[in-house]
């Protein structure tokens, strides 16, 4: 069986550290690669609103997974060995992976950033926020400008270019430190703003305090990529002591990853409340109707039901008052909103009661023709609107 790492002998191959890259690598970006996918799934198919926020985080994603692969491939030429143990006969073909990698990874977590404040400017188009506006497309092109030019210092740090990836080459190149340092300075400001930009939107939104809590929490976990730059920084050191940079890219492909992957965590908020849905028991049978104001509402209808009754349920029509109606189905052989009885005929309503406003109530008692086998119906109707708030908007 042939050894990983090229031009070593096995005793060399063995103490390379290309088991944990494969490991991080792969696992991070098959998790960072689905997460993309049900996203694009719940924008593009379940949602149809796919946005210039979602293209640019599969841009974002692209690059991560190119950037992914070329780390697999510096492993074969040496990363993961000790500076003075990688192989002479791969040094100018390492340098040159190595050198196209810095391109990805400053696309890639520059993308991550931007289709987060893109997102935000989706959020907030409708609102008054003026001043908020302003502020994300300062912060956005802040982080688009900061990076591109970080990425031209990674690209002329040597005299000549080529000396980057011809280490032998004759000539200069800026010290590491003093590229590093700024570029993950740089980075770790970026990320800590766009990832605290939403906390004072979602502080004024009207909703429930655990939701309002949740989608901060969504958001606060995208400092996890600012932990991985601060490890970042403290890999420069060791570089500067040993040149050896297998960690610092590691965590260059952490961040990344896991950057990407929280990202979208907020736009499959929809899918997960339709997962619970459907693995609950039980709940109410929801029915979509237009008010006479012409608002987009839902109904929701709860049977509570004591007994039996012997005949088959069909259809029936019931008033819930401000110009709706709401139309029951044939739920089962037992169960219906109103029972008919043997020859189909709807049984006498008596004593209905209904309540309006934001959720309305209809109490329905049933008079049993004499002799049948009866059954009484509870039903609870209540109306929710529908139309989209802050918290609702990474569906549009």
């Amino acid at each position: 069986m042939q050894q990983w790492v090229y031009h070593v002998s096995p005793e060399v191959n063995a103490i390379s550290q290309y088991p944990t890259i494969l490991a991080v690598c792969i696992s991070l970006s098959f998790v960072m690669t689905v997460v993309v996918c049900l996203r694009i799934w719940v924008r593009a198919v379940w949602k149809k609103s796919f946005g210039v926020d979602d293209a640019v985080i599969v841009s974002s994603a692209v690059c991560g997974i190119i950037y992914c692969a070329l780390c697999i491939t510096q492993s074969r030429l040496g990363l993961g060995l000790p500076l003075k143990l990688r192989p002479n006969e791969s040094l100018n073909t390492y340098a040159t992976v190595n050198f196209a990698g810095r391109p990805f990874y400053m696309a890639g977590i520059t993308g991550f950033k931007v289709a987060l404040c893109i997102a935000y400017l989706r959020i907030i188009r409708h609102s008054s926020e003026k001043s908020y506006r302003h502020v994300v497309w300062g912060i956005m092109i802040f982080t688009i400008l900061s990076h591109v030019g970080g990425t031209l210092v990674l690209f002329f740090q040597c005299s000549p270019v080529h000396k980057s990836w011809r280490p032998l080459t004759p000539g200069k190149c800026l010290p590491n430190p003093a590229v590093f340092y700024p570029l993950a300075g740089v980075s770790i400001f970026c990320d800590l703003i766009v990832f605290l930009t939403p906390i004072p939107l979602w502080l004024k939104v009207r909703i429930s305090t655990p939701r309002k809590l949740g989608l901060m929490a969504i958001f606060l976990l995208g400092l996890f990529t600012t932990a991985c730059s601060i490890m970042r920084v403290v890999q420069i050191e060791i570089i500067a002591r040993d040149g050896n940079s297998t960690m610092l890219i590691l965590w260059g492909t952490i961040e990344l990853n896991v950057g990407i992957a929280i990202t979208c965590l907020p736009t499959l908020i929809p899918l997960v409340t339709f997962m619970r849905g459907r693995t609950s028991k039980s709940g109410p049978m929801q029915y979509t109707y237009s008010t006479s104001d012409g608002r987009s509402a839902a109904t929701s209808v709860k049977l509570k039901s004591v007994g039996l009754h012997s005949s088959t349920m069909r259809s029936q029509t019931i008033p819930t008052g401000n110009n709706t109606i709401v139309k029951s189905g044939s739920f089962s052989s037992l169960e219906a909103i109103l029972p008919v009885d043997s020859q189909g005929r709807p049984i006498q309503r008596e004593g209905v009661e209904s309540s309006n406003g934001n959720g309305s109530q209809s109490h329905i008692h049933v008079v049993p023709n004499p002799g049948q086998i009866t059954k009484t119906v509870q039903v609870e109707i209540t109306r929710t609107d529908n139309r989209p708030g802050p918290e609702q908007s990474w569906l549009h």
